[in-house]
């Protein structure tokens, strides 16, 4: 089959945290992405074929391109030769500054929004400081196609303006040859930001209520962030002893999942009106056999199944919380029965494979609706 390129922007490229966007062109045979980007933050997938713009611009250097769309003719060159069908933005902000490229070579433009990118106050409010904000009205307008990873993404950018007729939900997906279960432990786990967002205040809430009743289970509290004094504070002064790794390499991740049997997820929306597009640590957590004791945020209940897959509570509902988790660990065999019915959904509704494939086809589709690409060929 003939493979075409087309271009991948990210404006910070490779970065650790973000390898799903890498991830998304797994089971790619007919489109091969050409990276583009600013910040390289991290080693690409090996053979990558990748465009560091900075160095392409003219005299208004980075920021005449960022701020004011100023194509150079150094820059259209450099990417035309690669001969892209189309152009993918991940985040709403690359899907901004890759506008002008899309208008400049005539490509269709499909852009993947994944959570505070369409949600914060920052992002969704008008203003002539912020290069998103300015041109988000422009880019929904003129993009060929936008895919938020949720339901719930796609109903915030629709109550924003977003043009309900350009959106497909496009879920976000983990990799099943990575995560598996292994042999279970009585291990209750948190892994992410200790941040508002990530509702980790909501977590040790529910952990002090618990106190006695988390005997014979060892509680494992991965990340760091802000808020991580406060409550390791608040924790042992309840008298729970965790386990406090601190940050963690995304390769060491499948491990700690592995060996858990509770994943705890309490998201909720933050001052700043940050919100979860759909995390990625439920479907990791579901492909390793975890239970799930999660809130109903975002694109949550779009994964967990409440009471078949795992529970879920409100947001900041500690009390709510500590209950859901005192059922899990109260009957290890019917928690261990719940991760075998959330690895089977996840690999039914989230295969990565799939998933991948489902975004080449939307690929392909606007190059052909655009005429970058014959109706004739893949």
């Amino acid at each position: 089959m003939n493979s075409h390129n087309f271009l991948a922007y990210a404006d910070t490229l490779f970065t650790p945290s973000e390898s799903f966007i890498v991830r998304g062109y797994r089971a790619f045979d007919a489109l091969t992405p050409v990276y583009a980007g600013h910040d390289v933050r991290g080693p690409g997938p090996a053979g990558a074929n990748l465009l560091a713009l900075g160095a392409l611009h003219g005299l208004t250097g980075e920021a005449g391109f960022k701020q004011f769309g100023i194509v150079s003719a150094r820059l259209k060159n450099a990417l035309a030769r690669s001969k892209p069908v189309a152009i993918h933005a991940s985040f709403g902000k690359s899907g901004a500054y890759a506008l002008p490229i899309a208008r400049q070579l005539g490509l269709p433009l499909v852009v993947t929004y994944y959570g505070g990118d369409a949600t914060k106050h920052s992002n969704t409010r008008d203003g002539l400081l912020r290069v998103y904000n300015r041109r988000r009205e422009a880019l929904w307008r003129e993009a060929a196609l936008i895919l938020p990873c949720s339901d719930f993404l796609q109903r915030e950018l629709a109550a924003k303006g977003c043009p309900e007729n350009k959106m497909i939900v496009h879920h976000n997906t983990a990799d099943p040859e990575q995560f598996q279960p292994g042999v279970k432990q009585k291990i209750i786990l948190f892994a992410g930001r200790w941040t508002s967002k990530k509702g980790i205040d909501t977590l040790i809430g529910a952990l002090a209520r618990l106190g006695p009743a988390l005997a014979g289970w060892r509680v494992r509290l991965l990340g760091d962030g802000e808020l991580r004094a406060p409550l390791v504070a608040e924790l042992r002064a309840a008298g729970v002893v965790a386990e406090l790794p601190g940050w963690i390499a995304a390769d060491e991740m499948p491990r700690h999942l592995a060996e858990a049997m509770i994943v705890c997820v309490p998201s909720k929306r933050a001052p700043s009106g940050d919100a979860e597009g759909l995390p990625l640590v439920c479907i990791e957590a579901m492909l390793s056999g975890c239970a799930l004791a999660a809130t109903r945020h975002a694109g949550i209940p779009e994964c967990v199944r409440d009471d078949e897959t795992g529970y879920l509570v409100e947001e900041n509902d500690a009390e709510a919380l500590a209950d859901r988790i005192g059922r899990l660990i109260a009957d290890p065999e019917a928690t261990l029965e719940m991760g075998r019915k959330g690895r089977a959904l996840a690999l039914a509704e989230f295969n990565l494979a799939r998933q991948s494939r489902k975004l080449q086809d939307h690929l392909l589709r606007v190059a052909r609706e655009a005429g970058t690409l014959p109706k004739n060929q893949a």
